[in-house]
């Protein structure tokens, strides 16, 4: 194709829009949230979009993905407690995107 780029596939598409970074900023959100005193905040938005809006997981990825999302909701309460953002808060968050976006990916690829 000569002037022009090949059409995006459906993968390519959400790459391009940048999932891994959207997750990042959700996370992030819920975390200020968290800090606020309102630890649930992000939690249904989330729930919604990765168990409910067709992100095809099998049944194992999906129960994963669901007990990670209850310890992140754990996590952003534990948040509220301390009413403070350290840096061991934004280590977990790390690793918390980390393991949602390795379960989404295994099951693109």
């Amino acid at each position: 194709m000569q002037g022009g780029r090949a059409k995006p596939s459906a993968g390519n598409v959400e790459r391009s829009f940048g999932f891994d970074e959207l997750l990042g900023e959700i996370l992030k959100e819920g975390l200020f949230w968290a800090a606020l005193g309102r630890p649930s905040e992000v939690m249904p938005f989330l729930r919604g979009k990765l168990l409910s809006n067709g992100i095809g997981v099998d049944r194992m990825r999906r129960e994963y993905l669901e007990y990670l999302l209850d310890d992140l909701e754990r996590f952003y309460k534990r948040v509220s407690w301390s009413n403070e953002i350290d840096e061991r808060h934004w280590k977990a968050l790390k690793s918390f995107h980390r393991d949602i976006v390795s379960v989404i990916s295994s099951e693109r690829a």
